[in-house]
């Protein structure tokens, strides 16, 4: 199964509105952990008025703030960044059926719609998307057989599930791509869970490109965070007074903005097509999936 990373530039290319889009939604985000670290320390420093005289008040503050900025960024993502997601990947898959580039305007009108007219509310999908990630951790477990690394603890296993999520975004939105293909009458769920165990029924063959995006993604993530660093420095010299560590935090930041932003969109915009073209016209075969009656429970048990 062969990736094309160039053919999936272009493609993100095509689509570089709703590109732009996300990229202002992740940016404000972004700021948004600057400044609340920053009144964190602020507020850290206050305490220097009872005659501390230390700055570990001003570095709990700043950690403070920037953990409950990250708190409040994961509750509300399902509400904010998802919809953002599904409408560039409605985007991205509409553009492949498409002989000429869509206009910007009817490219942003498409992004804007997609949870209304494929999902009803931005709940609804993130109810769909939490299920496909959960599918999908279930598949990844018993593929990887990470009960070994549980060691029967159901702690350990909840931590291991959590790991194996965070790895299941661009699958979760490959598996979007095919809800909105292949919308009918039928209900989300019923599409999004045939979704999943076609992806289970083909996980096999999705293994090595999957290495490979992840690992063209990560390396370059490295490579971003590197540069970003020598601003942040630049940064660090002018304020009257010492980021330290926060340097490399806020750099960090900004890089997983341009991942998520750029970097992502171009390896699930690699992705989609892939799938959508192994899977088309096949039928689900449970005996080939060996955590098919576990999705079928978190599912249920429709037909």
């Amino acid at each position: 199964m062969e990736i094309k990373l160039l053919a999936a530039v272009q493609l993100v290319e095509k689509t570089m509105s709703c590109v732009i889009l996300k990229f202002w939604a992740w940016i404000i985000i972004a700021f948004c952990f600057v400044a609340v670290t920053l009144i964190g320390a602020g507020i850290g420093l206050m305490t220097n008025a009872f005659e501390l005289h230390s700055t570990l008040p001003a570095q709990f503050g700043a950690v403070i703030g920037f953990c409950v900025c990250g708190y409040l960024a994961f509750k509300v993502r399902g509400t904010t960044m998802l919809p953002r997601r599904a409408g560039h990947v409605r985007v991205l898959v509409d553009q492949l059926n498409e002989t000429v580039v869509l206009s910007a305007k009817e490219q942003v009108a498409r992004y804007k719609d997609t949870v209304e007219s494929y999902f009803g509310d931005a709940v609804k999908l993130a109810q769909v998307e939490r299920k496909i990630r959960q599918g999908l951790t279930l598949i990844y477990f018993d593929r990887c057989h990470a009960e070994r690394f549980s060691l029967g603890n159901r702690y350990l296993k909840a931590l291991v599930n959590s790991g194996i999520n965070l790895l299941t975004a661009f699958q979760a939105e490959v598996i979007l791509a095919y809800v909105i293909k292949t919308a009918s009458q039928e209900p989300v769920e019923l599409v999004a869970k045939k979704g999943v165990l076609l992806f289970a029924q083909e996980v096999s063959a999705f293994s090595r490109p999957l290495w490979m995006v992840n690992a063209v993604m990560y390396v370059s993530l490295i490579f971003i965070y590197i540069v970003l660093l020598y601003p942040w420095a630049w940064v660090d010299g002018i304020v009257p007074f010492e980021m330290g560590l926060w340097v490399n935090v806020f750099a960090l930041v900004f890089a997983w903005v341009l991942k998520a932003t750029f970097l992502e969109s171009v390896m699930v915009g690699a992705l989609i097509p892939v799938f959508l073209e192994r899977v088309s016209g096949q039928e689900i075969k449970p005996e080939s999936i060996e955590s098919f009656s576990q999705i079928e429970a978190l599912f249920g048990a429709e037909k």
